[in-house]
């Protein structure tokens, strides 16, 4: 427990941080670019909870649609609880910055293709 706090380690927890803000931050942007709605900034998480109501209003089956179709993975709200969990979908930012800009751009022709 105590190698958290040497200075080697500190440094390497703020770089780690630093790339998990800048994720968040990509995320953030691209999915309020394509319309859904973002009722809060994530400050600890790993994850963009994102309304979804704009394109749907069972986001089990976008969720199912997008992988089938798109080869993107998110999960619905039903798995967060019982507050309009049919208007949410969970967006992961725990893999690199590439794969999130290959997710973007993979929901944005699934969406374009959903008119």
């Amino acid at each position: 427990a105590l190698a958290c706090f040497l200075p080697e380690t500190l440094v390497l927890l703020e770089e780690r941080r630093a790339e998990f803000r800048r994720r968040r931050d990509y995320l953030l942007a691209a999915l309020t670019s394509l319309g859904f709605g973002i009722p809060a900034k994530p400050e600890g998480a790993f994850y963009v909870y994102a309304d979804c109501s704009r394109y749907t209003t069972d986001s089990f089956t976008f969720a199912r649609e997008l992988i089938d179709e798109a080869g993107v993975a998110i999960t619905p709200g039903i798995d967060f609880g019982h507050a309009a969990p049919e208007k949410y979908l969970r967006f992961s930012y725990t893999t690199s910055m590439e794969r999130l800009e290959e997710g973007m751009r993979r929901l944005r022709e699934f969406l374009a293709k959903r008119g």
